[in-house]
């Protein structure tokens, strides 16, 4: 695993006294997260614990950012909290300490902490800085052999193509690359996250941030926000993948010669439409919509974890190819001009069903129109079915075929284009 990268969250208030070691620490791809004190280095690990390696501590530190010096509680404090919060996450990630060795009550103080120190798998505690300085190979050898049996360093270098375009200063942010590690680690080790669960749809959110992300770059125009500045979902994985959307009437780049739309330009693959369809009707249900209310558990049972994991490794894929072709197309002004007004097409199916059925309840009466089966379709605010809007209490998936049961007539301002309400509907 040489491009595997340990992450180590690194406290102490003088850090040019050991600089020295992490630039030796760099050479064995120990990357450094330094903090001078305990306060910051703490939010920091609340956040960003499933990727931290190790935690190496200052004996004498700064336990608080207004502290104008060393702290000589510092490392009792700071155990008496970490005990706590590894207790709240189920795991203990490897410490060590480094010091100067003449702080009062060093020995005493270290003997309470070693209590949570697991020596027999961690090796060694606590290291003289002067003696480090020399001979600097045990703590870091401990730390990259550590490294490498931790489950998330392993999903983070299997999938490591993925990642490289996630987090805080990449691509897509870094909340998608944390909702993405969890949901891998969940896949290749399930013992080690029992009873797992995750707040609001997690495979809607990465779709959202990335969707976000190719807005930034310039490769969905504001033609694809609502008027709340939302990313709308649909219309925009069908945009990407060099189909004509539903509702917006615009196309990425040239279309092909193919009738399948497979030689289409596109910035994802053509040939990933069918699959990215199934997976917004996946996630469909009881999903929200970033920045509104979305963090109610989300969890994933026996029935549906195959699928939820099937979908997650198809993201893993698209989220690959995506990156790629923002690197291969960096210029956002170039993007924007690959938006082009939508050709003429032949009518789906459903379109077909569509135009049929508006001229049908043209001259029917509403208990004429009951029986009748669609496709579940979606308009920017709402769903439909035919020339019925479907009532916002009732929960079915984009694309179910449904048989309307039950109608009112529709009294606000589309009702030229849709006359009824289902109030209710069979999923068939």
């Amino acid at each position: 695993m040489e491009e595997l990268v340990y992450k180590v969250l690194w406290v102490d208030d003088e850090p040019q006294n050991v600089d020295g070691l992490r630039i030796n620490a760099s050479k064995r791809n120990i990357q450094s997260l330094s903090y001078d004190n305990w306060e910051e280095a703490f939010e920091v690990l609340q956040h960003e614990w499933p990727e931290i390696t190790a935690i190496i501590l200052d004996a004498n530190c700064r336990l608080y950012k207004s502290d104008t010096g060393p702290n000589q509680n510092f490392l009792s404090k700071v155990f008496a909290q970490l005990n706590q919060f590894f207790g709240n996450i189920h795991r203990y990630i490897p410490w060590y300490v480094l010091s100067e060795g003449t702080m009062d009550n060093y020995s005493i103080i270290m003997d309470y902490v070693r209590e949570s120190h697991n020596s027999k798998e961690w090796g060694k505690s606590d290291f003289k800085k002067a003696e480090i300085l020399a001979k600097d190979n045990e703590l870091f050898d401990n730390i990259c052999s550590l490294g490498k049996k931790q489950s998330n360093n392993i999903v983070l270098y299997r999938h490591r193509e993925v990642f490289k375009y996630m987090g805080t200063d990449a691509l897509i942010g870094v909340d998608a690359r944390r909702i993405m590690l969890k949901a891998l680690a969940v896949l290749y080790y399930p013992e080690e996250n029992i009873n797992y669960e995750f707040a609001g749809n997690p495979i809607r959110k990465v779709v959202e941030y990335m969707f976000k992300a190719a807005h930034k770059n310039g490769l969905l125009t504001d033609d694809f926000l609502d008027k709340k500045g939302f990313i709308i979902i649909w219309d925009s994985m069908q945009y990407l993948c060099g189909m004509e959307p539903t509702n917006v009437p615009f196309r990425f780049g040239k279309r092909g010669s193919k009738k399948d739309y497979s030689d289409n330009e596109s910035v994802l693959p053509t040939t990933c439409y069918n699959t990215f369809r199934g997976l917004l009707n996946y996630v469909n249900v009881d999903s929200h919509t970033l920045g509104e209310e979305d963090d109610s558990p989300y969890k994933i049972d026996a029935a549906s974890k195959d699928l939820f994991f099937g979908y997650v490794l198809f993201l893993c894929h698209i989220i690959t190819c995506f990156g790629k072709y923002v690197e291969q197309h960096p210029n956002k002004a170039e993007n924007l001009k690959k938006c082009v007004p939508a050709q003429d097409k032949k009518a789906s199916k459903d379109s077909q069903e569509t135009t049929a059925v508006v001229e049908f309840v043209q001259r029917v009466a509403p208990e004429e129109f009951i029986g009748q089966e669609f496709s579940i379709l979606q308009e920017k605010t709402f769903k439909y079915a035919g020339a019925c809007k479907i009532s916002p209490e009732i929960k079915v998936n984009l694309l179910a075929r449904v048989r309307i049961e039950e109608v009112v007539p529709n009294t606000e301002k589309d009702k030229a284009k849709y006359p009824y309400i289902a109030t209710r509907i069979t999923i068939l």
